[in-house]
């Protein structure tokens, strides 16, 4: 059989993936194996690309299944009510209990706190790679952020340099990226999340964050604030508001709401730290004024 100049590309094209693939299955088992590999690996390149953002959205409701799990003893093996009902509303009810049923517990006895220790791991995993996928999801960033810094519900003492490491990659990510207003609100939460990280610190007598500090994060909140302004202005224009629901622009606009909001409380708080710390400074370098 002769093969035609038209094909050649496609066979060209077939030889080249399954090389690819055989390549990627021979290395992908060492790596796995590597104990000690640290680095944050990306196979295909999915990590914050536009198939990553897919994913990570697709992610976000086995991720609430396993949250209530983590968190509910309950079990819920009940029969349903035997209601009459459709062909068919009785097969999508049917559909439903089969994938309650795959996530729900059927122990009669409660979870251990090991057990809800190990779901509780399992969706800080699961958090940290939706992360990965698409740093920029104002909901990504913020679901991990709460689980580095919450005890009550996390799996790990409180990491301080981490949660500011994390807001630091976010941001940076953020402002990479200038085709979307909604990574800069995103931006300016994980800002926002350092200052108030500093002020909780200064208030329980931790100070390890100067005024200047909170003042450059403070300055990140603002470029944060115009950035979207801008992006915003410029999705007015070309209708890209449009595409998105209702909700979601509600919840954009309640969001900005809100960080206006943060920034108005910081601008004030780091006022009174500065003049209760120039106050203090006073007072060591002139202790007779305590008696006059």
């Amino acid at each position: 059989m002769k093969v035609t100049s038209s094909i050649i590309p496609h066979i060209v094209s077939i030889g080249l993936i399954a090389a690819g693939a055989i390549v990627c299955a021979s290395t992908g088992k060492s790596l796995a194996s590597d104990k000690d590999l640290r680095l944050p690996l990306n196979p295909f390149g999915i990590n914050t690309s536009p198939y990553g953002e897919v994913i990570a959205m697709a992610m976000q409701g086995p991720m609430d299944d396993y949250w209530r799990n983590s968190v509910s003893s309950r079990v819920t093996n009940e029969p349903h009510p035997g209601s009459r009902t459709s062909f068919r509303d009785g097969t999508r009810m049917f559909i439903e209990s089969l994938e309650r049923a795959s996530v729900d517990r059927t122990n009669p006895r409660p979870a251990s706190e090991a057990q809800k220790r190990f779901l509780r791991r399992q969706i800080e995993d699961k958090l940290r790679f939706a992360y990965e996928l698409d740093p920029g999801h104002y909901g990504n960033y913020a679901s991990y952020h709460f689980f580095l810094t919450e005890p009550a519900v996390g799996t790990r003492r409180h990491l301080t340099i981490e949660s500011v490491l994390l807001a630091d990659r976010t941001i940076n990510y953020c402002f990479s990226r200038s085709d979307d207003p909604r990574h800069a609100l995103t931006a300016a939460a994980a800002a926002g999340n350092v200052l108030l990280l500093m002020f909780n610190e200064t208030s329980e007598g931790r100070a390890r964050f100067p005024i200047a500090k909170m003042k450059e994060y403070l300055a990140i909140l603002d470029k944060s604030i115009a950035r979207y302004e801008s992006l915003s202005a410029g999705w007015e224009k070309t209708g890209n508001w449009s595409l998105l629901s209702d909700s979601r622009i509600i919840e954009c606009r309640d969001r900005f709401s809100y960080i206006l909001k943060t920034r108005e409380v910081s601008v004030k708080t780091i006022r009174r730290i500065e003049a209760a710390q120039s106050a203090s400074t006073s007072l060591t370098r002139n202790p007779s004024s305590l008696s006059s």
